[in-house]
Order: C-alpha cells, then structure tokens, then sequence
C-alpha cells in the first residue's frame, strides 16, 4: 500500500510541476512525453487536453528534441516541416507555438521532453 501511495503521489507531483511551469512559462497547455526505450517511442504521462500520446521517438518536434538534446522554440508550428499535425486534427485544438526542453538524466540520456504550447500573449 505504501509503494502505490507513493506512485500516486509522485504522479501528482509531477501534474503539479508540469501545471506550474506552464503557468510560469504562460503557456496554454503542456505535456511531458517521457522515453519508452522498450518500443522506442515517447508517450505522454502528462497531457493537458487529451488522453495518452503515443509517437515514435524521433517523431514530431518532441522526437527532434529527444533525439538531438537540444531545446527548440518554435514560433509557428504549422511552418516547420517536423511538426505532426495530426495530435491536432485529432483532438480539434490548434498548435501555433511551442517551446520544447529535453529532459536528461545523470548518464547524459535523453529521458524524456517536456513541451509548452501555446505561449499567452
């Protein structure tokens, strides 16, 4: 019971960061994909908007991030080739821009992105 109560309270945790850093960073919306390594894909453990994404890892501007390690501002997202448009189409919410930061553990692996989108004017 101990071992659940604590998986609960870290994934509150987490929601918890992720809702403040949006609010800091004025965003509308985040999500923090975290690395499957078994089926080499990103899914979303926090998504604001929608249920579990699921892409493939070098998929998108998430997978750009993932795979370089590098952050990425991007202005307009529907002007830049990598962005999948299809999360959008899905869920009916429109993308215009997104800041994306790399998420890297102590052995310098990528483990996971974390996306703002949406920046208030």
């Amino acid at each position: 019971a101990r071992r659940l109560a604590s998986e609960l309270e870290v994934k509150s945790l987490i929601r918890t960061i992720m809702q403040v850093s949006r609010d800091l960073l004025s965003a509308d919306r985040s999500t923090l994909f975290l690395v499957d390594k078994d089926r080499n894909e990103l899914w979303s453990s926090v998504a604001d908007g929608t249920d579990e994404i699921r892409i493939p890892k070098s998929a998108g501007i998430a997978g750009a991030v993932a795979t370089s390690a590098q952050p990425l501002n991007i202005p307009d997202a529907y002007a830049d080739s990598r962005f999948n448009q299809q999360i959008d189409k899905k869920t009916g919410y429109k993308t215009n821009s997104m800041l994306c930061m790399p998420m890297i553990n102590k052995q310098n692996e990528v483990i996971g992105v974390t996306q703002m989108i949406n920046k208030k004017s």
